[in-house]
């Protein structure tokens, strides 16, 4: 499994190259320097087997969400709000999963809590595979909720100890490629197998998490901590930050931003059972957004992104969010709906780099641990009020087929990118700096299987 990222990783390093040979003149320098750093990350054989571990994760995951709320809409025979709420309980409790999961990172290391969180998940996967009541599949959303906290944050809290401070941005640069490569698989993988909408998928994810829980323990190093050192974060200054007003009207934007971005998880199967007649297709329109992820991200981010001001940037992202949803209220056909869905997604690569970057730039450099950890709950309760609410709003306005919903959508971007031209407004404004300290706490130390 190591090996075959690493193949990856060497021919997109191959392709960067060849990219550059198109425009020496003007990017010889940074493209060289981008290599330089993937031919780095390659020697290192922990990242390597993290990036593996993305990849499958993804994977096993997006077997089942391209038709998951068709699979409870029809085997279910649960209404599109039931549905909603189903999918936002799921996102409730990932933000609390993620929290709790970090309280146990600082006791028990990231790599038990990583093994815990993939069998949660598998579990969850095996539940949903035999559930036939409503109330079982909100338990095991609540447990698959929980595991998904557990398993991505503690990921990216590795990635950070096994590479170099001067390497850490290639590095998470390359996790959601890694990641987008496990969805195009997934996608592939469901249309040859045929697997559609059926309960046997479950059965595919359960044990691939099941095989994902073996490789962290055996090929993963333990990095308990250990030592009078190792404390964790006072709860008194998750409670301060909030005082940081730039940084909690951010939350509160990003909050929209997220609720807006989960519609689409949410949407896209149901609008495309109905366009197509069949769920077979669906997950090619994933794996048709990845690989414009894998193959436009880092070129789009380079020449664009990094060139303008974030802000641009975040409403640009927004705007074509909405645009994309809007444009799926109206697709015809296979092609139109992946048009929408490729708007969408141009949307997600102007916006997601950018919101990291900007928490990044409110926090202080000895809290930027407590920042993402709020940042990832906000997010992680946009999304569950956003599928929640949105599986409601869509069936009280005509459902799937009905155009009041997806003009609603439109209009919800052109709000939500009028907002973050306020938020920039308001930034531009002189404003006093806020100052916390926390105790300095002891670093993990790895401690070998």
């Amino acid at each position: 499994m190591c090996s075959i990222f690493r193949f990856c990783l060497a021919k997109a390093q191959t392709g960067i190259i060849a990219l550059s040979l198109l425009n020496t003149n003007h990017n010889e320098q940074g493209v060289a320097h981008l290599a330089s750093k993937i031919a780095s990350l390659l020697q290192n054989r922990g990242y390597t087997m993290l990036m593996a571990i993305v990849l499958v994760m993804h994977l096993a995951t997006f077997m089942v969400t391209p038709t998951f709320p068709i699979f409870l809409e029809r085997a279910g025979g649960f209404s599109l709000a039931e549905v909603g709420l189903l999918l936002g309980v799921g996102s409730v409790t990932y933000p609390i999963g993620s929290l709790i999961g970090g309280l146990l990172a600082d006791r028990l290391g990231n790599r038990t809590v990583m093994m815990v969180g993939a069998l949660m998940e598998g579990l969850a996967m095996g539940g949903y595979a035999i559930s036939h009541f409503y109330g079982a599949f909100l338990l095991f959303a609540v447990v698959n909720g929980v595991g998904s906290g557990f398993l991505a944050p503690t990921i990216k809290a590795m990635i950070a100890d096994v590479v170099p401070e001067s390497e850490r941005t290639a590095a998470f640069s390359w996790r959601g490629i890694a990641a987008h490569l496990g969805i195009m698989i997934a996608g592939v993988t469901m249309a040859l197998l045929a697997l559609g909408v059926s309960r046997s998928v479950f059965l595919y994810a359960a044990v691939s998490f099941a095989g994902l829980a073996l490789v962290i323990r055996l090929f993963l190093p333990n990095d308990r901590c250990e030592g009078p050192g190792c404390k964790p974060l006072p709860l008194s200054t998750y409670t301060a930050l909030w005082r940081n007003r730039p940084f909690v009207l951010f939350s509160a934007v990003s909050f929209l931003l997220w609720a807006l971005y989960a519609q689409f998880t949410l949407l896209m199967p149901l609008k495309g059972e109905h366009v197509l007649g069949s769920a077979a297709h669906i997950g090619l329109i994933f794996t048709i957004n990845s690989f414009s992820v894998v193959l436009l991200q880092g070129v789009l981010s380079r020449f664009l992104i990094e060139r303008i001001n974030p802000y641009i940037s975040l409403a640009a992202g927004t705007l074509l969010i909405g645009s994309g949803l809007f444009a799926m209220g109206f697709a015809i056909n296979f092609l139109t709906l992946s048009l929408a869905a490729l708007t969408f997604i141009l949307g997600e690569m102007m916006l997601m780099p950018v919101i990291d970057s900007l928490i990044g730039r409110f926090a202080q450099e000895e809290l930027l641990g407590a920042y993402f950890g709020i940042s990832n709950f906000v997010s992680g309760i946009g999304t569950a009020i956003g599928t929640s609410l949105g599986g409601y709003f869509v069936q009280k306005l005509g459902g799937v087929d009905a155009t009041a919903p997806w003009i609603g959508y439109g209009l919800a971007g052109l709000v939500a990118a009028g907002l973050i031209g306020l938020f920039s407004y308001y930034l531009n404004r002189p404003r006093k700096k806020s100052g916390f300290s926390i105790e300095k706490t002891g670093k993990r130390r790895v401690t070998g299987r």
